[in-house]
């Protein structure tokens, strides 16, 4: 009867730490990350600066880009139509342009050429927000719900489908 006993506990346990390290290791962390632990305040390319934390409360979609990606530039069109659909409904699109090898004058480009209303944030190597994140291909996106968790994050461009059906998972 002890080994029995010995042998359940050794197979839940065992169970417990493949659970963990299948689901991220959330469960032996104790809390999902959040905005708070991934916040960053960088300027903005419109003028000022832009705080994330300051967005909690808000289904937040945050866009990893860099104006020479071509994906990103094909993706652009269907954030700021999303943003548009919507802002009403509280959701803020952030979009965080990387200029590492490129300039601040190539990101305006790109927000002009694709109409981009919603804000854009500038990252360069030296704020390194995009290491933060583990940004290592663009577009990267990062979907925040209300109480500031990621749920989910897609490292590519995003079908119109499944930027509506992820968007679902957080307004």
């Amino acid at each position: 009867m002890k080994k029995s006993v010995l042998f359940l506990i050794l197979a839940v346990g065992a169970g417990c730490v493949v659970f963990a390290f299948f689901a991220g290791c959330h469960f032996l962390s104790g809390a999902p990350v959040d905005m708070r632990v991934k916040d960053f305040t960088l300027p903005l390319l419109s003028g000022g600066t832009v705080r994330l934390s300051s967005y909690l409360g808000q289904p937040v979609l945050l866009v990893f880009f860099t104006p020479s990606c071509g994906h990103c530039h094909s993706e652009a069109p269907r954030l700021e139509a999303v943003y548009r659909k919507y802002r009403d409904r509280g959701l803020v699109v952030l979009g965080v342009g990387y200029i590492g090898r490129s300039t601040e004058e190539a990101l305006r480009n790109f927000v002009t050429e694709n109409n981009l209303t919603y804000p854009v944030a500038i990252d360069t190597p030296e704020t390194k927000i995009v290491q933060r994140y583990n940004v290592s291909w663009v577009p990267h996106n990062v979907f925040f719900n209300r109480q500031g968790n990621i749920v989910r994050e897609e490292r590519r461009e995003l079908s119109p489908e499944e930027l509506e059906e992820y968007l679902q998972e957080i307004l």
